[in-house]
């Protein structure tokens, strides 16, 4: 669990670490919120990415990397940007990307572990071909979200891309003398997103509840909140209420970009029980059956419909059955309690 590692294990501090590195991630920054809207939006001004950057993935982390544990089955191995100048490097939460209006997010790390400025400048290039200089695309202020518990966190933004090819971004944070720190990320953006995409019908799936299973057999984890395994999805899309719907392994967040994302599921049930059903449904068919040994592991049949790239994904679907948002990766409550209520205030 490398990734989940670095971010959770403390580090001695750098002897050698310019002091605006090691104060960023010492304390929050001073710096008024608006202040840093406009330094951040300055800094984005001042420079472009060159015209082909180093391609992201499978570099060397600014942390010690340790032994990755066995792939498990269809997950694809996360992007990350190259360590950067500043000793910054952005891991890429959201590669499940498409033309037209995105959930964008990133992981910011350097070697002292979790990056947790609060906001972020990102700007988007298109990169036409090697040798012509990046087209510049939209730019957007990222708030830093935190996990529960405040072990780890990322930046997340909405991005219009206006047509398939590769992509980069360039992410600043600011230092706590205001200094800009940066780094590059850059990943391909095809024609169509691979899991079913905003404003597509829900697939209808038989999921697992609890008065076809037992328990064990519907989730790999500890908490075990029964109202969660109550409808499957088939009858939730036609039910005329909202639907949201988890498809993760709480006991196997082995990046990082999964978090506690049942928990918040629980949550935002708890919040709003009687106007949506809740839904959630393993990312293993078999979590009986691994015993922390995700060798033994199978993909579940339903993220196998719904065509699932990654292992942690959120749905909110509308009381008509159709995807009216999609969180690849962690989503915090307050993101999918958003997106939650902008169909239930629609509806009065």
């Amino acid at each position: 669990m490398k990734e989940f590692d670095e971010l959770n294990t403390p580090k001695p501090p750098r002897k050698t670490a310019p002091a605006p590195i090691a104060a960023l991630f010492a304390a929050p920054l001073a710096l008024p919120i608006f202040a840093a809207l406009a330094l951040l939006a300055i800094a984005a001004l001042g420079c472009a990415p060159s015209a082909a950057p180093p391609a992201s993935g499978g570099g060397a982390s600014p942390a010690q990397d340790a032994a990755a544990p066995p792939m498990p089955p269809a997950e694809l191995e996360l992007i990350k940007g190259p360590v950067s100048p500043d000793g910054l490097q952005a891991i890429f939460a959201t590669p499940d990307l498409a033309v037209g209006e995105q959930r964008v997010a990133v992981v910011l790390i350097s070697e002292d572990g979790l990056v947790r400025s609060p906001l972020a400048s990102m700007t988007a290039f298109h990169y036409p071909d090697a040798a012509a200089p990046p087209r510049r695309g939209e730019s957007a202020a990222a708030v830093f979200r935190p996990f529960p518990l405040g072990t780890r966190g990322l930046y997340s933004a909405r991005f219009s891309f206006d047509q398939p090819g590769d992509w980069g971004l360039e992410i600043s944070v600011l230092d706590e003398n205001a200094n800009p720190l940066k780094a590059e990320l850059r990943f391909h953006v095809p024609e169509n997103n691979i899991a079913p995409a905003i404003g597509d019908q829900a697939p209808p799936s038989d999921s697992k509840t609890i008065h076809t299973a037992p328990i064990e057999k519907l989730t790999t984890g500890t908490l075990r909140d029964t109202d969660l395994y109550q409808i499957s999805i088939a009858d939730a899309v036609k039910s005329g209420k909202p639907t949201v719907i988890v498809m993760a392994s709480p006991a196997f967040c082995t990046n990082a970009v999964c978090g506690p994302q049942v928990d918040v599921l629980s949550e935002l049930k708890n919040k709003h029980a009687a106007r949506a059903n809740f839904i959630h449904v393993d990312y293993y068919e078999n979590p009986d059956e691994i015993q922390g040994d995700l060798t033994r592991a199978r993909k579940s049949s339903v993220a196998e419909e719904w065509r699932l790239p990654s292992s942690e994904w959120s749905f909110i679907i509308d009381a008509q059955g159709v995807i009216h948002q999609r969180f690849e990766a962690f989503a915090p409550l307050d993101e999918l309690e958003q997106s939650l209520l902008e169909i239930l205030d629609a509806q009065g």
